[in-house]
């Protein structure tokens, strides 16, 4: 079995209070797949996206979008 992986994001709130906010590979997936697969059908087709992308894909995706570094579930 895999370990889990944990990812922090940084973002201000509505009273720029610094927000640190940890999630697993888990709430990622869970949070940003459909958005993140429909875009990419759309973009390259859907038969392509399923022969050449996974859940991997997407993490990194999201890692991207929102400069998040690799956490332990300790700073959760």
């Amino acid at each position: 079995m895999d370990e889990v992986k944990y990812w922090t994001i940084v973002y201000p709130d509505e009273h720029n209070t610094t927000i640190y906010e940890t999630l697993s590979e888990d709430e990622i997936i869970a949070q940003y797949w459909d958005h993140w697969y429909g875009k990419m059908c759309a973009k390259f087709g859907k038969e392509h996206v399923d022969a050449n992308y996974s859940h991997r894909e997407c993490i990194e995706d999201w890692c991207v979008v929102h400069w998040a570094w690799q956490s332990t579930n300790e700073e959760k």
